[in-house]
């Protein structure tokens, strides 16, 4: 990696040492913003002022490399493996009804919400018959419904 020289005059003395990074007046000679220079990972140091010839040539040095480098190659995606099927568990517990697809949709039960719907539907249960004939506890070990709510919808769906 080129790294930004400084020059420092103490004592008398002057000595060249590595630098925090390019400045803004090096960028701009080298015709860099300071977002496109940072985007290519240099650094970039907005408080110091001075401008060094050689900080220029090593900007314009890094922009040629960027210019002839080779375009990166695409790689062709893979071909989706086919799942093979898998014969699902029989689930421990109670029964639960067998989703039927005619009556009222669960969604016109008063307290059944959309994530509602959906947890009822994939525990089996497709219309609000299905629960007005349910069981309070079954309806209480589906997640998000408590006793209270379970009994609330069960009268819920009977008045429909």
């Amino acid at each position: 990696m080129i790294e930004p020289k400084v020059h420092i005059i103490y004592k008398n003395q002057s000595k060249i040492r590595r630098g925090r990074g390019f400045s803004r007046g090096e960028l701009e000679a080298a015709g860099l913003s300071v977002k496109e220079t940072l985007w290519m990972g240099l650094p970039v140091d907005t408080l110091r002022q001075s401008v060094r010839e050689d900080n220029i040539e090593s900007l314009r040095m890094i922009m040629e490399q960027i210019e002839n480098a080779p375009e990166p190659v695409e790689e062709t995606p893979r071909p989706a493996k086919e799942a093979k099927p898998t014969a699902e568990k029989p689930k421990k517990g109670k029964a639960k009804p067998a989703p039927k697809k005619e009556g009222v949709p669960l969604e016109e039960i008063a307290g059944v919400g959309p994530k509602t719907a959906e947890r009822l539907h994939e525990a089996g249960y497709s219309s609000a018959e299905d629960i007005a004939k349910a069981d309070v506890d079954a309806l209480a070990e589906i997640k998000g419904i408590s006793k209270k709510s379970a009994a609330e919808l069960i009268e819920n769906a009977k008045g429909l």
